[in-house]
């Protein structure tokens, strides 16, 4: 689910962000498409796996307005877990 502020998507924030930790960092939110994309080009520790490439290319097209943002969100999770990043509830 996400909570569209404008039809751009560059502007959407998700309903719920997704929490990831990078290196020894404090876990830190990731709410949109924007914000994830950043995250995957400039902080993400390697830049590789099938989902990391995969979230990257979705951000990309979302943003580029080529496809909805919708599947987004799940992409990112997908590499943070890939990754071993992602920060679940206990």
């Amino acid at each position: 689910m996400i909570i569209q502020k404008s039809d751009r998507c560059a502007d959407v924030v998700w309903a719920e962000p997704v929490m990831i930790q990078l290196r020894q960092g404090e876990p830190e939110k990731i709410s949109g498409p924007l914000q994830a994309l950043n995250c995957l080009a400039q902080r993400w520790p390697e830049a590789e796996g099938e989902q990391y490439w995969k979230a990257k290319k979705l951000c990309m097209a979302a943003l580029g307005e080529r496809i909805p943002c919708a599947g987004v969100r799940d992409a990112f999770v997908a590499a943070a877990a890939e990754a071993h990043m992602l920060v679940t509830r206990n």
